[in-house]
């Protein structure tokens, strides 16, 4: 009381609900000393309608209470939880008054951040499951004629008829094995060596077999981010001591290579143990300190997440370590789980970054164990392993097992599933197709003025071939415009006509073919091929075929000097400056000159924060004159060692439509630079030339022939390079998910998909570059590739794709263009109707990636859809596929609607014939000739055949009418039925 006497008390302003006056000191004083009826208060609050508490203090202990005693609020909530986040309990709170009606006042919260205001949809939200479906594995594998397997990684077994092998298969994905992605070496996810072991003893299991006598791994599988991989076990026959060998193979799902990953034999007698850890924990054993053992193995690289830390305790004894391993949660199907026996390894406290690479004597006692103990003896460069259980009883055990060093080098590079090159497969031509060749000469060039107008005059030519309904097939053919096993290329001009003819081919499908010869031209071999893109060397046919990187690396393409400098141009751009980051953080380089429209000081101060030396140059390098002022500025005393070219931009546009601004536009910062980069450091002491080109160069891209042009050309100028002994690699690159795809809307990432290539990410991208720096191969591909999206698009695979991934099902049905016509015709004039309309628009959703195609308007234009050029030709090639018809490339816009366009193709499919009313009445003629009268009689039909004709039904009668039409034959009476009139009915209108 004396404390507060001096305070002056007035009404509140904000009103306070109490158990007395608030105005009065003497309130305060009972507050204190005496129970504050908080209970009370609540329960009057509640009897007066108030249905909202909200809590303001530290915790939520309140809150409760108020539940207690008005059970029927709405919302009770406090502003604060001990232990976390301020700000995010307090948006909490808020949220949760007002979803319970409370007025909140938003904008105070949002002042200052730049929220503002939506309208929200008129019209109710359309609820579509946009969620990822998990793959669950259903089905009775045994109506295969398959075996099933209860194992994680495997699904089906089968016997190989006749030879006494038996092959084993499953899938292995993150999706699926989530905790796989707990197992990270040097940053790639690996399937771990201990679940190879584990498949093999299944396999052993499976046959009858007591263990594995010997397993060595020969090289990593690499699990892709997205996706999976397959495998493949198999077992050989058994032999006279009843052994079985073993192979294990993977490779990316939908693809075609396989890659054997582990080799060994099962075992025919299961080796025993004696060891049971009965004394635990063991004597004269010093406990070791497991608590960093998980951080030192991070800095070796092994960076293991909770699945893989499963080291409880340990203690060592002499050579030996003893140790309990037990997984955080139980798991189904293994004999002996991968990450319960890597764990067992990390209990030998490796030194170096080492993995598993020869197993030997392995045994499972106890198939199952989630929780064991293990006692590790070395033995030279191998150890020895022996599991129990908590009681003693024997787990497993694994008589050798020897581990090989892994380096940051070996495994840097994303796997061989993400380099690819352009390689010149052996094809023999066949049968020459019944149809004639145009065929187009190209002039060769080298400079950059020639080689534009040769890329000019070539889309003149294919715009003028394409707009002709013709079934010829153009044929364009160069000489040294391609690089066959490392031959110099000469006529740059002609690698950019086939990066433009590329994706001419892209955008019309089965119209143009693509030769480079060294001789005397023989147009109808080259058709004969079959293929679209073909090398004629010495009278012998190759094909171009997209190939994994697995060749011998051979010695690095690209290195760079830290004394040196390196120009990177188009420095500015996001590519720029990631890899200007990487040059300094990975690669060593401390003095960059980077080109760019104009300066960035952010950059530049964190790359010089990094330790680098860095000079931003305002230069245009198409401009050979200011390129070589900037090149001559460069201090001697750090001369210019290296080049990598990323200017580049991107001007898109279907072939149709394509001009000469935009094919200038994306030549000029792409080929003019490298040319004049390429001239101008000829004379230098470069280590490294590295250039950033596109996979549409390689490969064609729709609507992208310009920017295909000037990346064939870039790939050829490196060919060029190195053939005349100069340091040079070009990377054409797939898609980024930042970079210039950034400039790519949803449609196009989504075309991009159903082609097969993914995005890459920056850290990916990286690896990649690391990967390919270290190869000696001239141009690669750094791609993602997704096979199996592209083997399940429907589309035809493209046949430079051939080798890598498998041709979808085809099943034993008759090309979809004849039968769709017979289908139309037999169909009704609705029923058809309704066939085409539902036909273009499954193939539109198709084309636009909706997953329903109820969700395409067929009244809706198709540019309110989301069409473009691009998106259309798409939709023709579709439809032409799937009816036959060679369409126009504006058929989308000269159509513009489901229903038009549906309307066009009935016309086109199932014309109007003009005699079928002829036929129709020959055909009943004929029909009818045959029928006896009496037959017509019989069934009832005279009458109403005569009544058609104009003539009554006969009656017998004195006129003698009756007996007249019996007395007809029946050709007479049918043309009296058809022709409405005969000489018995006048009679009969005249009596």
């Amino acid at each position: 009381r004396e404390a507060i006497s001096g305070l002056v008390f007035r009404e509140p302003r904000i009103p306070i609900a109490a158990s007395g006056d608030v105005t009065s000191p003497e309130f305060w004083v009972r507050h204190v000393r005496e129970a504050v009826r908080f209970g009370d208060v609540v329960a009057q609050l509640a009897a007066s309608g108030v249905s909202a508490f909200l809590e303001v203090g530290p915790d939520g202990v309140l809150s409760a209470l108020v539940g207690e005693q008005a059970p029927d609020a709405a919302v009770v909530v406090p502003v604060q939880r001990k232990d976390q986040d301020e700000r995010v309990c307090l948006i909490k709170a808020l949220a949760g008054l007002h979803v319970a009606g409370v007025d909140v006042g938003w904008d105070g919260l949002f002042a200052g951040t730049g929220a503002r205001r939506v309208d929200l949809p008129t019209y109710p939200f359309q609820h579509q499951w946009f969620w990822a479906t998990p793959t669950q594995r259903t089905g009775d594998v045994s109506r295969l004629g398959l075996a099933s397997v209860g194992h994680p990684l495997l699904g089906a077994a089968a016997e190989l008829a006749g030879s006494g092998e038996f092959l084993l298969s499953g899938r292995v994905s993150l999706d699926e094995h989530p905790w796989l992605g707990d197992h990270a070496v040097m940053g790639r996810v690996l399937l771990p060596g201990t679940a190879f072991l584990d498949v093999a003893l299944r396999a052993a299991d499976e046959l009858g077999c007591d263990g594995v006598e010997e397993l060595t791994l020969a090289a990593p599988l690499v699990l892709p981010e997205q996706g999976g991989a397959d495998l493949q076990v198999r077992v050989g026959a058994e032999d006279g001591d009843g052994r079985r060998s073993v192979t294990i193979h993977g490779r990316p799902s939908g693809t075609a290579e396989w890659t054997e990953h582990a080799a060994g034999a099962l075992a025919a007698q299961r080796r025993g143990t004696t060891w049971t850890a009965a004394e635990w924990p063991p004597s004269n054993a010093e406990p070791v300190d497991v608590e960093a053992r998980y951080a030192r193995l991070a800095e070796l690289g092994l960076d293991y997440g909770p699945l893989f830390q499963n080291l409880r305790a340990a203690w060592r004894r002499g050579d030996e370590v003893f140790a309990e391993v037990r997984l955080p949660e139980t798991t189904d199907g293994f004999a002996l789980h991968p990450a319960l026996l890597d764990s067992c390894l990390h209990a030998a406290d490796p030194t170096e970054t080492a993995l598993p690479f020869s197993w030997q004597g392995v045994s499972v006692h106890t198939p199952g164990a989630t929780a064991v103990r293990v006692r590790v003896t070395r033995d030279g460069d191998g150890m020895t392993l022996e599991l129990a259980d908590g009681t003693g009883v024997p787990v497993a055990s694994i008589e050798s097992l020897v581990t090989r060093p892994v380096t940051a080098q070996q495994l840097a590079g994303p796997g061989p599933e993400d380099l690819f090159a352009l390689r010149w497969t052996p094809v023999t031509p066949g049968t020459c197709p019944e149809r004639d060749a145009e065929v187009l000469h190209t002039t060769p060039a080298a400079d950059p003025p020639g080689i534009r107008a040769e890329v000019l005059r070539v889309l003149d030519r294919l715009r003028d071939f394409l707009a002709r309904d013709t079934d010829t097939t153009l044929l364009v053919t160069t000489r040294q415009a391609v690089a066959v096993a490392g031959e110099d290329i000469t006529d740059l001009a002609g690698a950019a006509v086939w990066g433009l003819v590329r994706s001419a081919q892209a955008e019309h499908p089965g119209r143009i073919v693509l030769a480079d010869v060294d001789g005397d031209l023989d147009a109808h071999a080259v058709l004969a091929t079959g293929e679209p893109q073909v090398a004629v060397r010495d009278g012998r046919y190759h094909a171009a075929r997209l190939a994994r990187a697995t060749d011998d690396p051979g010695a690095p393409a690209t290195t760079f000097d830290p004394g040196g400098t390196v120009l990177v141009t188009g420095a500015s751009g996001r590519l720029g400056r990631l890899f200007s980051r990487h040059l300094i953080t990975d690669h060593g380089v401390r003095h960059l000159l980077l080109t760019s429209r104009g300066g960035d000081p952010a950059l530049r101060a964190e790359l010089e924060d990094l330790g680098a030396e860095v000079e931003f140059a305002a230069c245009d390098v198409a401009d050979r004159d200011a390129l070589a002022a900037l090149l001559d500025g460069i201090p001697v005393e750090h001369p210019l060692t290296g080049v990598v070219h990323l200017a580049g931009v991107i001007d898109d546009g279907v072939l149709e439509t394509l001009t000469g601004e935009q094919v200038e536009s994306v030549l000029r910062p792409k080929v003019d630079a490298a040319l004049h980069l390429h001239e101008l450091t000829t004379d230098l002491p470069l280590s490294a030339f590295v250039t950033f080109s596109s996979a549409a160069g390689a490969i064609g891209g729709p609507g992208q022939g310009n920017y295909s042009a000037a990346n064939a050309c870039l790939d050829a100028l490196i060919q060029h390079r190195r053939a005349r002994g100069l340091p040079g690699q070009s990377l054409a690159w797939g898609l980024w998910s930042d970079g210039m795809a950034g400039e790519l809307d949803d449609a196009a990432r989504q075309r991009t998909a159903r082609n097969g290539v993914g995005a890459l990410t920056a850290e990916h991208g990286l690896r990649l570059f690391d990967a390919a720096c270290a190869r000696s191969t001239p141009v690669l591909v750094p791609m993602r590739l997704e096979a199996q999206a592209l083997r399940d698009s429907g589309a035809v695979v493209p046949r430079v794709f051939a080798d890598l991934v498998r041709p979808g099902h085809r099943r034993a049905t008759a090309p979809a263009g004849p039968v769709l016509p017979d289908r139309l015709r037999a169909a009704s004039e609705t029923d058809r109707a309704a066939l085409l309309v539902d036909l273009v628009r499954s193939h539109a959703a198709a084309v636009l990636g909706h997953s329903d195609a109820e969700s395409v308007d067929t009244a809706a234009g198709f540019t309110d859809l989301g069409f473009d050029s691009l998106t259309a030709v798409e939709l023709r090639n579709s439809l032409s596929r799937a009816t036959g018809l060679r369409l126009s490339a504006t058929l989308a816009f000269d159509h513009p609607s489901v229903t038009a366009l549906a309307e066009h193709l009935s016309a086109e499919l199932a014309p109007v014939d003009e005699d079928a009313e002829a036929l129709t009445e020959n055909r009943v003629r004929d029909v009818l000739a045959g029928v006896p009268l009496h037959r017509l009689r019989d069934a009832g039909l005279l009458d109403a055949l005569l009544e058609l004709g104009g003539v009554s039904a006969p009656v017998e009668s004195d006129t003698g009418v009756g007996d007249d039409i019996d007395e007809m034959g029946a050709e007479d009476l049918i043309t009296m039925a058809l022709e409405g009139a005969s000489a018995p009915d006048d009679a009969a209108r005249e009596a």
